[in-house]
């Protein structure tokens, strides 16, 4: 409990960091105001960047521009999963068939390396990693969705509302549908960490086409290059990053975290 109380209180952080970050920031974030690899100093608590720009002030922006980005990809898993997870277990057949044919197919792949393989061949871009990582974790999240909606099916009261003939619209949207979302909602937190792991990593090899943009990712892999002179500059995103993958892993696990 107290883990998950941590998490929590980290990811309010973050997000109250994310929606305030323009007049939370000391600095501008684009403006050159320092020397080149400024140490940290009164002002400049993370110090400057290779280009004399406060590192704090592009990590409160980066955190608003990782969170959005992620949030968009896990929109875009769970809506393309969950429509086709749905409709397989309503429609049934062939249709049935073909998806889960085409999930194994995809589930062969792992999710990260789906995505990579989608903005190799759509081209680097910010639209390109949101797509890419959404429809990358699309198919697992659609095997969870047909589960959980095939068992609900087999319910007294599905079954029922079948018998007096409801259409498949009305059962999905009155029984399925509520009576999933508590299980979905579960899931959903680990696709979220899951795609704010890829999307960060996607950013971190330069796929989202703008490599200046202060992304927790971009900002890493603009690091990497100072590693001996500026440590610093490296370790402030990947402890971000990893503190908020673990944050969301903690909230969304079923089992009490000690």
């Amino acid at each position: 409990m107290i883990a998950k109380r941590l998490a929590w209180g980290w990811l309010v952080v973050m997000l109250g960091i994310a929606l305030l970050a323009p007049w939370l920031s000391p600095n501008p974030p684009a403006q050159s105001l320092f020397d080149p690899l400024a140490p940290p100093g009164p002002g400049l608590p993370l110090g400057a960047d290779a280009l004399g720009r406060d590192f704090l002030a592009r990590m409160m922006v980066g955190a608003r521009l990782s969170l959005l980005l992620t949030g968009l990809a896990a929109a875009v898993t769970l809506i393309v999963g969950g429509l086709a997870g749905f409709s397989a277990a309503i429609v049934g057949g062939r249709y049935e068939v073909a998806i889960n044919w085409l999930s194994n197919v995809l589930l062969a792949i792992p999710g990260l390396l789906l995505a990579m393989l989608f903005v190799a061949a759509w081209g680097p871009g910010i639209a390109a990693v949101i797509l890419a990582v959404g429809i990358g974790f699309a198919p697992s999240f659609g095997r969870v969705t047909r589960s959980i909606a095939k068992s609900l099916l087999e319910e007294g009261y599905v079954m029922a509302a079948q018998a007096i003939g409801g259409d498949r619209l009305w059962i999905t949207s009155r029984h399925l549908l509520p009576n999933s979302l508590p299980q979905l909602a579960s899931y959903a937190g680990t696709y979220f960490a899951w795609a704010f792991l890829a999307v960060t990593t996607l950013t971190f090899l330069g796929l989202a086409g703008d490599p200046s943009i202060p992304e927790w990712g971009a900002l890493l892999d603009s690091s990497r290059s100072h590693l001996q002179s500026a440590p610093r500059l490296a370790a402030a995103p990947a402890l971000a990053i990893t503190l908020t993958v673990l944050a969301v892993h903690a909230i969304a696990s079923k089992e009490p975290v000690p």
